[in-house]
C-alpha cells in the first residue's frame, strides 16, 4: 500500500460512511452547469401544440434555468455544505455516534439544552437579493438534483437496523416570528417526507417551546438532516416580531447542531445580527448574493446576462424564429433592469400578445411594447431603478433595500471620478515618457481593444435606436415614463401604511 493509500484509509474524509452512497458527485463546475440547467419545453412538440395550450404555457408557472455563473457557485457551495456535513457526522465513527445518543437523550427527556458538537465548526450560508432574481429557481434545480429521503437498511458499521434519512429540508420562517410557528413549520415538513407524525405528537409531550425546540433539533439529528434551507429570512419575520430575541436564540441553537443551514432573504434579512461572534458565523462561506444582472458593476455582467437571456428565450412557443436575437437581448435587458423574473415575464407577455395578433414571430419593438404595457406598470419602476441605477425608484418597493444600492452606487460613482482622474495622470505621463522614448506604449493597444470590445455594444444600441419611433419612452425620458405608475405605487402604499 502506498503512502497515499495509507494516508486516505486513516483520514476521516476518505472514510466508509453509508449517508454519502446516494448523494451525487460533482467533479467539475461543467458537471454542477449540466444538473441544476432546466428547459421546461425539453420533450415537447411547440409545434403540435393548440392556441390555448400555448397561451397556458406562457400564463402559467414557468422556471427555465440557463446557470449563470451565481447560480452555480451558489449550489456548489451547497453541495460543499451537504457533503463535508455528512462526512462530519459520520456515524460509523464512535464520537460521532456518541454524540448522536447524547442529542437524542436530551431530547427524548425534555432537557432546553444539547450538548456541544464534536466539531465546534458549522456550515451556514446565505442568499440574499431582491425578488425574481434567481434565488428559489436555483434553490429548486440543486434540491431537484438530490434525493430527499434515503432508506438504509441494515448498516452494522453504523449500528443501525434501518435508517432514514432526510437529505434536505425546505422550511418558512413563520409570518408572526414565533419560535412556535417555526418549530411547527419544521415537524410538518418532516412528516411529509418522511410519512411520521412529529407535529402532532411533539407538542403534546414537550409543553414548553423550549423544550419543544430541543426536541424538534434531536429529530432533525435523528434522521442526520443534511441541509436545511430557510425562506422568507426577512426583517418583519426576525426584528419586528414580539419574541425576536428567543428566534435569534433558536436559530443560532439550529446553527450550534451540526446541520448545514442556508437562509435566503432580500437584502434587508440579517440586519438584526449584531455580535461579531454571530457575524463570524455568518460570514464563514461568501454570502449568495442575487442582484439583478449589472447592478452591483460586476465584470462579469455581460457573460451573466448571456446565459440568462439563453435561458429565458429557449422558453419559445412561437412558429417562426426569433427576430434579430441580439437585438432581443439587448432591448429585454434594458427593459428587465437584468432581473431574470422580469425579463422572463416581458418575454411571454411579448409572445401572448403576438399568439393573440396571429404573429408567428416576435422582435425587439415586441418587447418594448409589453414593457410599456399597462401589465407592467406596478414592476416599470423596478426595473427602471436596477437599469438607470436610481435608488429613489426602488424606495417605492419595501422588500428592496434601497439604501444598499444608494451607497453601492455612489461608491461606484466615486471610484469612477478616481479611475478618471488616475487616467488623466497616466496619460500625462506617458505623452511626457513618449516625448523621451520616441516610441509608443501599450495604452495604445488597451484603448483598441477596449473600442473592439463596446464596438458591438454601440453597433446594438444604434440597431435598437433606429427602430424605435419618436415617441418611444426612452426618448422622453425616465420621469414621464414612470409617473402614472410611480402615483399609484404611491396611493397603495399609503393604503397599506407603509
Amino acid at each position: 500500500m502506498s503512502e497515499l493509500d495509507n494516508a486516505r484509509t486513516q483520514s476521516w474524509f476518505y472514510a466508509y460512511n453509508p449517508l454519502l452512497e446516494q448523494i451525487p458527485v460533482f467533479n467539475n463546475y461543467e458537471d454542477v452547469v449540466d444538473a441544476i440547467a432546466f428547459n421546461p419545453l425539453e420533450g415537447i412538440d411547440v409545434n403540435t401544440m393548440s392556441f390555448v395550450d400555448k397561451v397556458g404555457l406562457l400564463a402559467g408557472e414557468k422556471t427555465p434555468l440557463e446557470p449563470t455563473m451565481k447560480s452555480v457557485r451558489a449550489a456548489i457551495t451547497w453541495h460543499g455544505m451537504l457533503v463535508n456535513g455528512l462526512r462530519a457526522r459520520n456515524p460509523t465513527l464512535a464520537n460521532n455516534r456518541a454524540y448522536y445518543y447524547q442529542v437524542l437523550e436530551c431530547a427524548n427527556e425534555g432537557k432546553t439544552r444539547l450538548p456541544v458538537a464534536p466539531t465546534s465548526g458549522m456550515a451556514i450560508n446565505i442568499m440574499k437579493g431582491p425578488t425574481g432574481t434567481g434565488k428559489t429557481v436555483t434553490h429548486k434545480r440543486f434540491c431537484a438534483c438530490l434525493p430527499q429521503v434515503i432508506d438504509h437498511g441494515k448498516v452494522e458499521a453504523a449500528g443501525w437496523q434501518n435508517m432514514r434519512q432526510l437529505v434536505y429540508l425546505n422550511v418558512d420562517l413563520s409570518h408572526d416570528g414565533s419560535r412556535g410557528g417555526f418549530l411547527i413549520s419544521i415537524l410538518s415538513e418532516m412528516d411529509k417526507h418522511l410519512e411520521t407524525n412529529y407535529a402532532d405528537n411533539l407538542p403534546k409531550q414537550f409543553r414548553t417551546v423550549e423544550t419543544l425546540a430541543v426536541g424538534t433539533i434531536g429529530r432533525l439529528v435523528a434522521h442526520y438532516t443534511g441541509i436545511i434551507f430557510v425562506d422568507e429570512a426577512q426583517l418583519r419575520n426576525i426584528v419586528d416580531s414580539a419574541q425576536a430575541e428567543q428566534m435569534q436564540m433558536f436559530l443560532l441553537k439550529l446553527m450550534n447542531s451540526g446541520i448545514p443551514l442556508v437562509f435566503s432573504g432580500n437584502e434587508c434579512a440579517f440586519n438584526w445580527v449584531d455580535y461579531s461572534q454571530d457575524k463570524s458565523r455568518f460570514g464563514l462561506t461568501q454570502e449568495s448574493l442575487f442582484s439583478p444582472i449589472g447592478a452591483m458593476n460586476e465584470r462579469e455582467a455581460d457573460d451573466e446576462w448571456d446565459a440568462l437571456f439563453d435561458g429565458v428565450s429557449s422558453y419559445y412557443l412561437l412558429k417562426n424564429p426569433i427576430t434579430n436575437p441580439e437585438e432581443c437581448s439587448f432591448t429585454l435587458r434594458i427593459c428587465s433592469g437584468g432581473i431574470a423574473r422580469l425579463a422572463l415575464t416581458l418575454w411571454c407577455y411579448a409572445q401572448t400578445n403576438a399568439l393573440y395578433d396571429g404573429s408567428k414571430t416576435i422582435g425587439p419593438a415586441d418587447i418594448l411594447a409589453a414593457y410599456e404595457s399597462a401589465c407592467f406598470d406596478e414592476m416599470r419602476p423596478l426595473a427602471d431603478g436596477f437599469h438607470y441605477k436610481n435608488s429613489e425608484l426602488l424606495a417605492l418597493y419595501p422588500d428592496v433595500n434601497d439604501e444598499f444600492y444608494k451607497a453601492i452606487w455612489e461608491q461606484l460613482k466615486d471610484n469612477n471620478k478616481q479611475k478618471t482622474i488616475h487616467v488623466n495622470e497616466i496619460s500625462n505621463k506617458a505623452v511626457q515618457e513618449r516625448t523621451k522614448q520616441k516610441r509608443p506604449l501599450s495604452g495604445k493597444t488597451k484603448l483598441m481593444l477596449e473600442q473592439k470590445r463596446n464596438q458591438k455594444k454601440v453597433e446594438n444600441r444604434a440597431k435598437l435606436i433606429a427602430t424605435m419611433s419618436p415617441e418611444d419612452i426612452r426618448q422622453q425620458g425616465l420621469i414621464n415614463s414612470n409617473l402614472k405608475s410611480l402615483e399609484k405605487l404611491r396611493i397603495e402604499i399609503e393604503k397599506a401604511g407603509m
